[in-house]
């Protein structure tokens, strides 16, 4: 089954994901098995139709200031459960 862009979650730019173990993989510089905070910048739904469990995810760690500084690049990306999107975007 492959995700139509209006059926993949809409998590905006600047959520905090609380990402528990099962939730992500393949994260750039992350301890596998561990839980991951991040800050979305953005999502690559542009490559939804290549998997249908996972999308690319592009952000910050909350200890980082990239607020406060030049823009800069993610601190992090990783690969990010559709369900557990999904759960977050249903959490007020």
């Amino acid at each position: 089954m492959t995700h139509e862009p209006s059926e993949l979650p809409i998590v905006e730019p600047g959520t905090l994901l609380r990402l528990n173990p099962d939730d992500w993989s393949f994260g750039r510089d992350l301890a596998p098995g561990s839980p991951v905070d991040v800050v979305v910048a953005w999502l690559r739904t542009d490559l939804a139709h290549r998997c249908d469990e996972w999308l690319w995810a592009h952000g910050h760690r909350p200890q980082c200031s990239y607020p406060d500084v030049d823009p800069h690049p993610p601190c992090v990306e990783l690969r990010v459960n559709v369900a557990a999107l999904r759960r977050i975007a249903q959490t007020p």
